[in-house]
């Protein structure tokens, strides 16, 4: 989409016009930084701070898709059919859902500080407790509070980075920053294969150790944001005082010029079209996202690979999508253009999802489900160009936060139609067509919306 900023997926980002210092070129992101200051406090900010947003997701994301390997046993130890899984999966996203807004809103009171070492002991511990399940119910309530747990981490983590980068330096670290969900894909198929050869260690399953052991660092993590996350640049004691003076001016800067278009109250906010449609794509791309994300290693098992071997094929679809996510946001930033960018992917992984319904041969459905998630993650990575270019403070804590919840009915919503359509004729393939239709609309959707160019242009 067109305007400038940042993507549950989000939160504030400045215009294009100051995203891409109107072609200027500026350092190792391809663009000249205007002074020492910037250039020192924009590197100090970068290793301080998105590694640590960069960790967050990543671990958020192992614990919100490691059910996907688990499910290859567990499934059957707990005697679940394709459906009830299904339903299990997407039950995060209700509770994901349901406490969206609120969290934000919590975030934006707190500080991200305080509450996002809350949330993450919350969801990590759901998450290691999923490997005490009994039975489907039990499966089903877990899966709900981990969802309330990580409901408030993506839009606040982007909040966050709102607070720390000025905006011509948003999109590419939004890109690294969202480069952490195929990465933590990838991580995730490689170790979860050693991980579940572990089964019968003292007496307990492979996929029980899967959750225990992916748990873990996700509450160590928890710690280290509170020992190590400032509240704002102005508490950051490892920035220079001159460095600071930037950075609070810039930013303040920038806020007042989003501001100088239209200043968003939190009912302005919920009540914009723009921001509805910006949902509505959202949900179509999250229904694609996450059919494919928890579903995909047993997609990969039906097509005749081993158990052993799946986590590793796995990988492949969301190695190519890391590479290829990267160089096209940064190709966006280049060419100053975010409709296009957004809906050309979108476009392709549609069409590579709806193939999969006539397809036959295991390796052309393997490069057709590649291109499916790579058309996904090169969307997300410019998705929240035009919502985050045009709200700032609660409006944006409430804003972004009601696109994540709205996308994120699509996230329950194709998990579980994906497994009643494999209960119901017992393969994969029009469930797979089926997710293709969510692209589809996200591109129709970036194509045409272009009424928020004002803010670029502020």
């Amino acid at each position: 989409m067109r305007a400038g900023g940042a993507q549950d997926n989000g939160l504030p980002v400045a215009p294009v016009s100051s995203l891409c210092l109107n072609g200027k070129n500026n350092g190792a992101w391809g663009m000249t930084a205007e002074s020492a200051n910037e250039t020192s406090a924009v590197r100090a900010i970068t290793w301080r701070i998105l590694p640590l947003l960069f960790a967050g997701y990543f671990t958020a994301y192992i614990d919100r898709v490691n059910v996907g390997f688990a499910a290859l046993t567990m499934n059957q130890d707990l005697g679940l059919s394709a459906e009830q899984y299904g339903l299990a999966a997407g039950l995060f996203f209700v509770g994901y859902v349901a406490f969206s807004i609120p969290s934000n809103l919590i975030l934006a009171k707190l500080g991200g500080r305080t509450w996002l070492p809350i949330i993450m002991a919350c969801w990590g511990s759901a998450s290691l407790l999923n490997a005490f399940v009994v039975d489907a119910h039990t499966f089903y309530g877990l899966r709900f509070i981990l969802g309330l747990g990580e409901a408030g981490l993506y839009p606040g983590l982007l909040y966050i980075m709102a607070q720390w980068f000025p905006g011509k330096y948003r999109v590419r670290m939004l890109t690294l920053l969202i480069l952490s969900t195929p990465f933590s894909i990838v991580v995730g198929s490689l170790i979860s294969q050693p991980i579940l050869l572990l089964d019968g260690a003292m007496g307990m399953k492979g996929w029980q150790w899967l959750f225990i052991l992916q748990a873990l660092p996700t509450i160590a993590l928890a710690l280290v944001f509170w020992l190590t996350l400032p509240d704002s640049p102005a508490e950051a004691r490892w920035l220079k005082p001159a460095d600071k003076k930037w950075l609070t001016e810039t930013l303040a800067g920038e806020l007042a010029q989003r501001e100088s278009v239209q200043k968003f109250s939190v009912r302005g906010a919920l009540t914009s079209p723009i921001i509805w449609a910006c949902a509505v794509a959202g949900l179509g791309i999250n229904a694609a996202a996450y059919g494919l994300i928890l579903f995909l290693p047993q997609m990969i098992n039906a097509l005749g690979v081993s158990k052993v071997m799946t986590p590793l094929v796995n990988a492949i679809p969301f190695a190519v999508a890391s590479v290829v996510m990267v160089a096209w946001g940064f190709h966006s930033d280049r060419k100053m253009e975010r409709n296009w960018h957004a809906a050309i992917p979108a476009f392709i992984a549609a069409i590579a999802l709806i193939s999969c319904a006539i397809l036959t041969n295991p390796i052309a459905i393997m490069v057709a489900l590649t291109l499916g998630v790579t058309g996904v993650f090169c969307y997300v990575s410019v998705f929240w160009a035009v919502p985050s270019a045009m709200l700032t403070g609660s409006a944006a804590a409430a804003g972004l936060a009601l696109i994540n919840a709205v996308a994120n009915i699509g996230s329950f919503a194709g998990p579980y139609y994906v497994g009643w359509v494999r209960d119901v004729t017992g393969h994969y393939a029009l469930g797979i067509m089926a997710l293709g239709l969510g692209p589809l609309l996200a591109s129709i959707v970036a194509a045409s919306l272009r009424s928020a160019r004002k803010f670029e242009q502020a």
